[in-house]
């Protein structure tokens, strides 16, 4: 250190720091050229509030921003009761096929996974890293929504529950 200089963080806390730093560069990087607009916003304002040690603002977004995205979701699912676009008024008959069986079953199956996986995620952190890093490749090079990270994680919680 040089003389007269205030340290503001420890060498291993500012190597923590660059090496995040480096990670939410490259995935805004890496997102802005496979025009994913949404996943490059994110890791900006995560890469600012970083570089800007507002710890304090990190804090709020992991306690709320999951409630509030499920909440932006659960409208977006609404929507189209709200519309008119799915008529309520058709008869129980119109609905009664596979398609919508399995769909009644997909949602469970999957809801129950995203449950499952919420809970997974702090337990095995592992999990976490590996389940961000599949869903960063399948968002920027398959197209897929992160919606998927949850879910991933409910599928490897329960395969550890019983393998373990």
């Amino acid at each position: 250190m040089a003389y007269g200089t205030i340290p503001l963080f420890k060498e291993k806390d500012q190597r923590q720091m660059i090496g995040v730093a480096i990670i939410l560069l490259a995935v805004a990087v890496a997102s802005l050229l496979f025009k994913d607009y949404l996943l490059a916003a994110a890791a900006a304002l995560l890469l600012i509030l970083s570089l800007a040690h507002l710890k304090p603002a990190l804090d709020v977004l992991q306690t709320y921003s999951f409630s509030i995205g499920i909440f932006f979701l659960m409208v977006f699912i609404l929507l189209p009761i709200a519309t008119g676009k799915i008529k309520l008024g058709q008869s129980l008959q119109a609905y009664l096929n596979w398609p919508f069986i399995v769909a009644i079953v997909a949602g469970i199956l999957i809801s129950y996974l995203g449950g499952v996986g919420v809970k997974a995620m702090p337990q095995f952190p592992q999990v976490l890293l590996g389940v961000i890093i599949g869903t960063l490749i399948a968002t920027l090079f398959f197209k897929g929504l992160p919606a998927g990270l949850i879910i991933a994680a409910g599928v490897v919680g329960i395969l550890m529950k019983y393998l373990n």
